[in-house]
Parts: structure tokens; sequence; C-alpha cells
């Protein structure tokens, strides 16, 4: 009975997180409905996260191999296969953010410099003013 029991909760172990991440979570609110408030938390979360990206150890091909064949083999997600990927990806939808925050008139981030900085406790914030708005003529 034990040598049953075994592999079914290995095999349940492994399967339960690849049907968690199958609910993916639906956004708190639609990009384009953010202000500005709530764009500068999302940026300053993001640059936190992504600071030190290069400094990382990053996993060898070997590993991200393996980890590809399982996530295939038993429907995992593909996270972390592609660390740079995932890294270009997530600086494009930061630089989206950035470029959001000019749009609607806000405080903007120099996101080169911010994530260039490291010390873990320099919490970002937007240091390029507002562009002027252009007073009408009467």
């Amino acid at each position: 009975m034990r040598t049953f029991i075994s592999p079914l909760l290995i095999a349940l172990a492994i399967a339960m997180p690849s049907a968690a991440d199958a609910k993916k979570k639906k956004p708190d609110a639609p990009e384009d409905k953010l202000n500005c408030k709530q764009l500068t938390g999302r940026i300053q979360v993001k640059i936190m996260e992504m600071r030190g990206f290069g400094d990382r150890k990053q996993a060898s091909i070997l590993a991200r191999g393996i980890q590809s064949g399982f996530a295939a083999t038993f429907g995992n997600g593909s996270h972390g296969v592609d660390p740079n990927g995932e890294y270009q990806s997530e600086l494009s939808t930061l630089h989206q953010y950035n470029q959001r925050l000019v749009t609607l008139g806000c405080k903007s981030y120099d996101l080169d410099a911010e994530l260039n900085k490291r010390d873990i406790d320099d919490i970002p914030a937007p240091t390029i003013p507002a562009p002027k708005k252009a007073k009408a003529k009467p």
C-alpha cells in the first residue's frame, strides 16, 4: 500500500502547482484605466523587483533545459526558462507604464538610473517633472 501511495503523492505534488498556475489572475484594473498614483506604485514595485538582474546568478543552460522538459511533460508554467526574455518583457512593460505617466501629465522616472541603483533600501521615486501644459489663449 505504501509503495502505491508514495508515487501518487509525489505526482500530485508535481501536478498541483501547474493547476494553480493555470488559473491566471485577472488584473485589478485595466491598464488604460490606471491613474498616476497607481502607475507610480506599479513602477516602483517593478523597479525594485528588477534591480540587480545582471548581478544575480542565473540557472545553467542544462538546468533550464531540464525545467522546460518538465514544463512540457507536466504542464507547469515556463516561468524561469528564459530569464533574459522575461527581463526584457518586464522592461518593456516598465517603459510602457512610464510613457503612460508622461501621457497623463505626471512625474515620470529615469528608468536607467533607477534600475542601476544597488541600495536595497532606496525606494524609487519619479524624478522627471511633469510636462508643462500649454495655457489656453483667451
